[in-house]
């Protein structure tokens, strides 16, 4: 099928998904198994289900594993930082029970930077009313930037209790810096009317699935801000909306992505017509192959009672990459590229991707905890199924939030 389809026949695919959701061990074969020529020297880095963080290797074996501080969290999201270190969501051990498939991206307490060695260099903790979640990157002036939403009442917009996304800038003492509200640029999204209303009367408010579902919240999600990135200096871009550290963001179930001003605070720049429920965005620096373009992981659904623009939906992901200028899409990537039905490659949630060096792009498909790697022309030459899960229901979970990879310099020892 390659039309868009009805909800119903996005709720069919979202079914298939739950299924591919989990990673059996008896069932399906884990670890490395795809393995070709071509494919981009370096370790995987991830944060799994069991709370651990991992390093692995090309052949599938574990390089690191790093847990977190106390024996009374787990590490959530974890990624590399190019000093070595790495940064990553500490949360309660109990998150890792949770059933709605987000718990490495699900609230947070704190956000840490800890040494290869396992030793803590760097915490913020929040002590106000942000709740952490979904994202963190560390910044080109060395601040942190986090996502982070707050609960407000604000009866112009919606007659619900909003749970409204923020981004908060931390410097090395952990003191705020700079912080950007969703609701106070509401009228700088342009919406429709009939968005608008949606809004107001409190579109998808307490929907709840057995997977996939939104982590849990007080208020309406409005536009649950699911990624947030730095625009980097090497870009090439010239166009000023485009500067250097200005921030790309993603709000998934209004399929739309912003460019915020970081002088100015002002919505710069949107685009919601190529992408749905989307993860992952970002703007590809230089170093690697469609520098200036920017990156995504088009999810393709977006949870049922949770679409205001009532999309319809497709019955699988893709990796797209636009032109930010004309909003064009110049390559993507379905499983069709890969020989495959297009409904092999299906998340109908989170999920990462990262163009690599080499021009091959690293996919992370989380609903089936796989991390795979393919050339520009769609040829898998390396596919890694995670086997390190946590137990739902007796049922094991091997869902990955995102996934990235880092050279074979930056590990300074194995364990």
């Amino acid at each position: 099928m390659t039309a868009r389809c009805k909800l119903v026949v996005g709720a069919v695919a979202l079914a298939v998904a739950v299924v591919g959701a989990y990673a059996y061990p008896s069932v399906f074969k884990t670890g490395v198994t795809i393995s070709k020529p071509g494919v981009q020297p370096g370790y995987v880095i991830f944060g799994a289900p069991d709370g651990n963080a991992y390093a692995i290797d090309v052949k599938g074996e574990v390089a690191m594993k790093w847990k977190a501080p106390e024996g009374t969290s787990r590490l959530g999201y974890t990624r590399p930082l190019e000093n070595g270190n790495l940064l990553a969501r500490v949360q309660a051990k109990s998150m890792g029970a949770s059933a709605d498939g987000y718990a490495e991206a699900a609230p947070a307490d704190s956000v840490i930077e800890f040494t290869q060695e396992g030793k803590v260099v760097w915490q913020y903790i929040e002590k106000g009313d942000h709740k952490l979640h979904h994202d963190q990157e560390r910044l080109a002036n060395g601040n942190t930037l986090m996502v982070c939403n707050r609960n407000l009442r604000i009866p112009a917009i919606s007659k619900k209790l909003l749970t409204d996304d923020c981004l908060i800038e931390v410097d090395k003492s952990g003191k705020i810096v700079w912080e950007w509200q969703t609701t106070d640029h509401f009228n700088e999204f342009n919406f429709s009317d009939a968005l608008k209303n949606e809004i107001m009367e409190g579109y998808g408010t307490k929907v709840t699935l057995a997977m996939g579902a939104s982590p849990a919240t007080e208020g309406l999600d409005m536009g649950h801000m699911n990624a947030a990135s730095e625009i980097p200096a090497s870009s090439g871009l010239t166009d000023p909306r485009f500067k250097a550290g200005n921030i790309i963001v993603s709000y998934r179930p209004l399929s739309t992505l912003v460019v915020i001003d970081k002088e100015t605070k002002k919505v710069v720049w949107k685009l919601d017509n190529v992408s749905i429920g989307q993860h992952n965005v970002q703007i590809l620096p230089a170093g690697v192959p469609g520098t200036g373009h920017m990156l995504l992981f088009d999810n393709g659904y977006n949870s049922v009672g949770a679409n205001p623009r009532h999309q319809e939906v497709l019955p699988n992901s893709r990796i797209v990459e636009v032109n930010p200028l004309d909003g064009k899409i110049v390559w993507q990537y379905t499983a069709e590229m890969s020989g495959q039905p297009a409904w092999r490659f299906f998340s109908d949630h989170a999920g990462g991707v990262q163009r690599l060096p080499n021009g091959n792009t690293l996919i992370c498909e989380n609903t089936a905890g796989r991390v795979f790697e393919v050339t520009p022309a769609g040829e898998i030459v390396w596919e890694f199924v995670n086997p390190y899960s946590r137990a739902i229901n007796k049922i094991p979970d091997s869902q990955l939030y995102r996934a990235m990879k880092v050279p074979e310099s930056w590990l300074k020892h194995r364990m």
